[in-house]
């Protein structure tokens, strides 16, 4: 896809040693059926159960990437908004400011703004999502392929091995009625990690909104965190086109 919305949820690094040998090759099976329509906390259970049969297409299933282009453009839509109110208003103050008056630096910032406005407006027509359905297939495969098994390699050195630990607390107080300032019932889910009856500083995070057809789905890819913050803090490794998130224009 020609143009990727990064969400915030870039996966971050953890501060354990590195596993010596890769995590096994995830299940493919060709793209099936959804799942039934889940709440937030039914969403967490079945998103671990994912990660323990190491099952990289359910987990596709249960996010925006594994359906239709229907759910993409509402959460594009409500990014897109959200970005063209910011660049707007900075675009709208840039412009009290002289041409002459700018400085090098200023001036291009100014063509930019322009620019990413336009970019964005550009992105409601017909024939821009007849291309970003075009490239789904794509993305469905980067994600099953690539972007999955860097997930689990990233849980993995972060202290949280899928193979043994159990979920514990689901943390839903973060959602919302207006997320992304679009009345949408979503936000982030904080997921707790225990071994042996042990919480583990390592968790995961991630978005999610409510869908009138589909229920709960993810729409971002899962951050590795920590709870506790104690010494250095995992660094975010280089961004990366994120096949769950909602495409933009670029």
């Amino acid at each position: 896809m020609r143009g990727i919305w990064l969400l915030i949820f870039g996966l971050s690094a953890g501060c354990s040693q590195k596993q010596e040998s890769p995590p096994p090759s995830p299940k493919k099976s060709g793209l099936r059926m959804a799942p039934a329509k889940l709440n937030p906390d039914g969403l967490a259970r079945a998103f671990q159960k994912t990660l323990a049969q190491n099952d990289a297409e359910q987990m596709m299933m249960l996010s925006i990437l594994g359906h239709g282009m229907h759910n993409w453009k509402i959460i594009a839509h409500a990014r897109n908004a959200q970005a063209l109110k910011t660049y707007e208003a900075e675009l709208s103050a840039a412009e009290k400011k002289p041409r002459e008056d700018r400085t090098e630096k200023e001036q291009a910032r100014y063509f930019t703004l322009h620019s990413l406005i336009g970019k964005i407006k550009q992105s409601h027509t017909e024939e821009f999502w007849q291309a970003q359905d075009a490239e789904l297939p794509n993305l469905r495969r980067q994600f099953v392929e690539q972007q999955y098994l860097q997930f689990v390699v990233t849980l993995t050195e972060a202290g949280l091995n899928p193979d043994t630990a159990q979920l514990g607390k689901i943390d839903t107080s973060r959602l919302s009625k207006n997320h992304l300032d679009a009345g949408l019932n979503g936000g982030l889910v904080i997921l707790h990690f225990q071994v042996d009856g042990e919480d583990l500083e390592t968790g995961v995070a991630f978005e999610c909104v409510e869908f009138k057809d589909e229920g709960w789905l993810l729409v971002g890819l899962p951050k590795v965190i920590r709870h506790t913050a104690i010494g250095p803090q995992p660094e975010t490794q280089p961004k990366a086109l994120d096949p769950f998130s909602a495409p933009a224009s670029e």
